[in-house]
């Protein structure tokens, strides 16, 4: 039977790209939750792997770097440096000097109200490929954490050495791969990198998405990942379809859902689904072709994504199929109010093997998964091996990877992660998490020299980088001794 697309749908297509999670702070919207997850980017419906950035009509980079937007800056440093111990190296004039980080993110609204007064005069922003960019400060607010941090200021001082501060734009896969071509030309030290995407991998550290900062780790340079904030929204499942209706996907509730709750109306929700078949190019074309519907209380279907995954690239010459997609995921965006709601997903191919698992997260202010599976919730490149993933020690929606004896693998360090910034904005998660460890290592490698993820890990299992841990299944907490 032929697959209609109804209006929701079409706004689930409309807004699919590489969902790529980070930190609310930036995002203009005061009245939400602090760091709830998700950045949603409209793409064209053909779906390729660079999203369109969300800016407004009319607005190119180039204008939103130039707004008067976050022009805050921290007020609560010296907390973050106490609980870091890093006033005894800025005694000592340790600040980060000599090295260069690299900040890679979707968005630097404001940024040139902050260039001369919080971040260094030569603060530079490498100019993308693809000339798209979001309407967010989350760049500009990270590369100012990890360069207070690092200098011990929360305004520029001239007087202060720090690290050379290099920012890159990295929305879309094509900005991507051309900001880690950059910072390996360009030998950086550290790269923050407060995001993590969606789908892209196979939930093993692996991927088209992996293999591009493999890149980058194996020139030496020092990846620190955000865990991503999808701990406590992300359900995981191996791909079984029902005994009484072949097409259905069993899920925990009633053999077919995933139950999720909205607690205020006119609620922004993103659910993704991915699924375990991905390769380490974004060329590859999957077979496996699942679909995502999301209904209400009355069972009315209020969002689906139907995208066609056949492993066949459309002809040129043919009509183009408007829901073609070469990726295995899925994904909505809609607006729900108050109340239960109830994902289910379909099969279509019938071509999932036992090694088949998929990945459904569902994200929106307030809102609480109420079927649970346990499992890895790390976004990715978190995921990836060789990156030192961050987790925020402070909330409970910290992505996190644990063995079957459920000690922890990744993230490898938490830190707490409030920040406060002077126009009122109070924020906690794993983008600023990441940003505080960012600043503090700097200063540690400015000061003994180079280090990699491992040795680091090493350091920590020392104590020489961590407090006394209070349980031994959990991430070290960052602390410079």
């Amino acid at each position: 039977m032929a697959r209609t697309l109804s209006p929701l749908c079409m706004i689930a297509v409309l807004l699919l790209g590489c969902s790529q999670t980070a930190d609310l702070f930036g995002q203009k919207t005061k009245d939400k939750a602090p760091d709830s997850p998700t950045l949603v980017a409209p793409a064209p419906m053909v779906a390729p792997v660079d999203p369109s950035g969300v800016m407004p009509a009319g607005s190119t980079p180039a204008q939103l770097v130039d707004l008067p937007e976050g022009d805050s800056y921290l007020t609560n440093l010296q907390t973050l440096i106490d609980a870091t111990n890093l006033s005894a190296y800025h005694k000592l004039g340790q600040h980060g000097q000599n090295l260069t980080i690299a900040i890679l993110d979707n968005g630097f609204t404001g940024l040139n109200h902050s260039i001369g007064n919080r971040l260094p005069p030569d603060t530079k922003l490498v100019k993308p490929p693809v000339d798209q960019m979001r309407d967010t400060t989350h760049g500009v607010k990270l590369a100012e954490i990890v360069y207070a941090m690092a200098t011990g200021k929360s305004s520029y001082a001239a007087d202060v050495p720090g690290p050379r501060m290099l920012l890159l734009n990295t929305d879309g896969f094509t900005n991507l791969q051309a900001a880690v071509a950059t910072v390996i030309a360009e030998k950086v030290d550290i790269v923050l990198y407060a995001q993590v995407w969606q789908y892209g991998g196979n939930f093993d550290g692996k991927g088209f998405i992996n293999a591009e900062i493999n890149k980058a780790t194996a020139a030496g340079i020092l990846w620190i990942n955000a865990a991503g904030n999808l701990g406590q929204t992300t359900f995981n499942a191996s791909v079984v379809d029902s005994s009484s209706d072949s097409s259905q996907v069993v899920l925990p509730h009633a053999g077919r859902y995933v139950r999720f709750s909205v607690a205020r109306d006119q609620t922004s929700v993103t659910a993704v689904l991915s699924w375990n078949d991905f390769q380490e190019t974004k060329d590859y074309l999957t077979a496996q072709d699942l679909d995502l519907i999301i209904e209400d209380e009355a069972h009315h279907v209020v969002g689906s994504s139907r995208l066609h995954q056949t492993g066949v690239a459309p002809d040129p010459l043919d009509k183009p199929d408007l829901l073609y997609s070469a990726h295995a995921r899925e994904q909505i965006t809609t607006i729900l109010n108050v109340g239960t709601y109830y994902a289910r997903i379909e099969d279509h191919s019938h071509n999932f093997t036992a090694a088949s698992v998929l990945r459904l997260s569902i994200d929106g202010e307030n809102l609480q998964l109420l079927d649970h599976s346990g499992g890895n919730t790390l976004g990715i490149p978190a995921d990836n091996a060789t990156v030192l993933t961050v987790g925020a020690s402070d909330v409970d929606f910290s992505g996190a990877q644990v063995d079957a004896a459920g000690k922890t693998i990744k993230p490898e360090a938490q830190i707490t992660s409030s920040v406060v910034f002077s126009d009122g904005e109070s924020h906690v998660g794993t983008s600023s998490a990441s940003a505080i460890v960012a600043g503090a290592l700097a200063v540690y490698i400015s000061t003994y020299g180079p280090l990699d993820r491992s040795k680091i890990l090493d350091l920590m299992r020392a104590g020489t980088l961590a407090g006394p841990r209070s349980d031994s299944s959990k991430a070290y907490s960052l602390k410079l001794k």
